[in-house]
């Protein structure tokens, strides 16, 4: 993932230059919890999911996101298991 040239290495800048995007339009403390909170299921509020639907982020949370995280736990064990010491505290 971290060799530009490699399919999941682009999808990993793809998905860096789209989180920037967002960030400068909606905030970056707005975007960061909304796709926390997708990402560990936590409950949204009714202003989160209109913001998660507006957004079309369902179809990258999906495709990208959980994509990235499957190779990476089959690929980096380790990383993964920080990745989810962070989530879980």
């Amino acid at each position: 993932m971290s060799d530009h040239n490699s399919e999941k290495g682009r999808l990993v800048l793809e998905l860096k230059r789209h989180y920037d995007n967002l960030r400068k339009k909606h905030g970056s403390y707005e975007i960061y919890n909304l796709l926390e909170k997708c990402l560990i299921e936590v409950p949204m509020t009714n202003s989160d999911n209109k913001m998660f639907k507006d957004l079309d982020l369902e179809k990258l949370m999906i495709r990208d996101i959980k994509c990235l995280a499957m190779q990476l736990s089959r690929y980096k064990p380790a990383d993964w298991n920080k990745f989810l010491d962070v989530v879980v505290k």
